[in-house]
């Protein structure tokens, strides 16, 4: 079945797109590969819904699209202890599992990896087993963030450099969108500089390239100037209209371009079921 015949359905406010009746189990061609990226690149993200894979299947279609991502072992990721087979289980009450990820409670805005020297191109999660009033995954289109703001916000920020400082230097769940003083700390790990506006490879359209998650700093911008710059961003972030809410079904399968996007995910019930696999696409360095 080719791309070019299938019914696209896209969302509210240009991001997120549902690919109907495609069965990523069959073989996928070098073309529909390349239809796929482009749906990807204009939509930000791909719902894929009523799918049955198994692991190797779900890593064989996710790995068309780009390298497997592997963490470096000297900057920790989540799901690191599971690098050897691609797959990290991002679930609640998923006893079955070795190692699963993120529980319960709230993740806040942010995109993947952002910490380290090459951050993730994409990932994929596929619904395993979801319980009703499990929480929805969210997610922002920082293409249309940053083509909303005023232009002398745009020339301002337009050749700052960032440091995102890696969480997992911290005990889990203790890090949550701080602008660091480093004149009093620096938190630990090796740091990387991107900059604060990158552009995309594929569309060569420039991202608002901002978590809300992680200890960050703008680089050469005194404390005051670059903790109140953030505030303002993180503001124009939360009021965006453009996003796209997914409430999970099993079997939805969801592509994301995580350059170009934040997600996030409410906190729900702690005893609700929800179970995801997540894989993961190496990336390039921010340019």
């Amino acid at each position: 079945m080719e791309v070019e015949e299938l019914k696209i359905t896209p969302q509210e406010n240009g991001i997120g797109v549902i690919v109907n009746n495609h069965n990523l189990s069959e073989f996928l061609s070098s073309d529909n590969v390349s239809k796929i990226q482009d749906l990807l690149n204009k939509y930000r993200l791909i719902i894929f819904q009523n799918q049955n894979l198994t692991d190797n299947q779900l890593k064989e279609f996710a790995h068309r699209f780009g390298s497997p991502f592997v963490p470096d072992i000297n900057s920790p990721v989540l799901g690191s202890k599971d690098s050897a087979n691609a797959i990290v289980i991002v679930g609640n009450q998923a006893h079955e599992y070795t190692h699963s990820y993120l529980g319960h409670q709230e993740v806040l805005p942010h995109s993947d990896h952002q910490w380290l020297q090459r951050p993730s191109a994409a990932s994929l999660l596929y619904a395993v087993d979801i319980q009703e009033n499990a929480a929805p995954t969210i997610w922002i289109d920082m293409v249309q963030v940053y083509n909303d703001l005023e232009f002398e916000t745009k020339q301002a920020i337009k050749d700052l450099q960032l440091i995102t400082y890696n969480p997992f230097h911290r005990p889990f769940g203790s890090v949550s969108g701080k602008y660091v003083d480093s004149r009093i700390e620096i938190p630990p790990g090796e740091v990387f500089e991107h900059p604060l506006v990158r552009t995309h490879p594929n569309t060569h359209e420039k991202i608002l390239y901002l978590n809300i998650a992680y200890e960050m700093e703008i680089i050469g911008i005194p404390y005051e100037e670059g903790s109140q710059l953030v505030a303002k961003l993180h503001n124009h972030i939360i009021s965006s209209k453009y996003r796209y809410e997914h409430n999970w079904k099993n079997g939805d399968l969801v592509f994301w371009d995580n350059r170009a996007t934040l997600h996030y995910r409410p906190a729900f019930d702690a005893t609700t079921r929800r179970v995801l696999k997540r894989v993961t696409v190496a990336g390039e360095i921010p340019a």
